[in-house]
């Protein structure tokens, strides 16, 4: 009998130390972004896209979400990679994004894009009537 009930015990220990946590290998990451097409001037309210490149680091590497924060005339912004899945190949891949901006004020702007720790690729756009 006590044979029994350490073998259940153990068994238990085993089942409950080998469950594997759910969604380890998804992430999201900073990445560099870099601005490939993008006017030098621009009318007040029009809408227009930035060519945006950037590269992920394996095949479960897919589209992000950019966070960006204004102060004045400068736009700073980051763009966040997610990673999903564990069972990626180990491979740099390009990619390309839009990102849409639109000035209701005429001046010279200002975007910051993060390319890494404390560092910024700065691009100025002119926004007329």
């Amino acid at each position: 009998m006590k044979k029994l009930i350490v073998i259940g015990v153990v068994g238990l220990f085993i089942v409950l130390g080998c469950k594997k946590p759910e969604n380890s290998c998804d992430e999201q990451k900073l990445t560099a972004a870099f601005v490939f097409d993008y006017p030098d001037t621009v009318a007040t309210g029009e809408l227009f896209d930035l060519g945006v490149n950037y590269i992920v680091e394996n095949s479960c590497g897919d589209v992000g979400t950019f966070e960006g924060d204004r102060d004045g005339n400068t736009l700073e912004v980051k763009l966040v990679v997610e990673y999903t899945g564990c069972d990626c190949e180990s491979e740099f891949e390009e990619k390309t994004l839009n990102y849409p901006v639109i000035f209701e004020e005429e001046g010279a702007y200002e975007l910051k894009f993060w390319v890494a720790e404390n560092t910024f690729e700065t691009y100025v756009i002119y926004v007329e009537d």
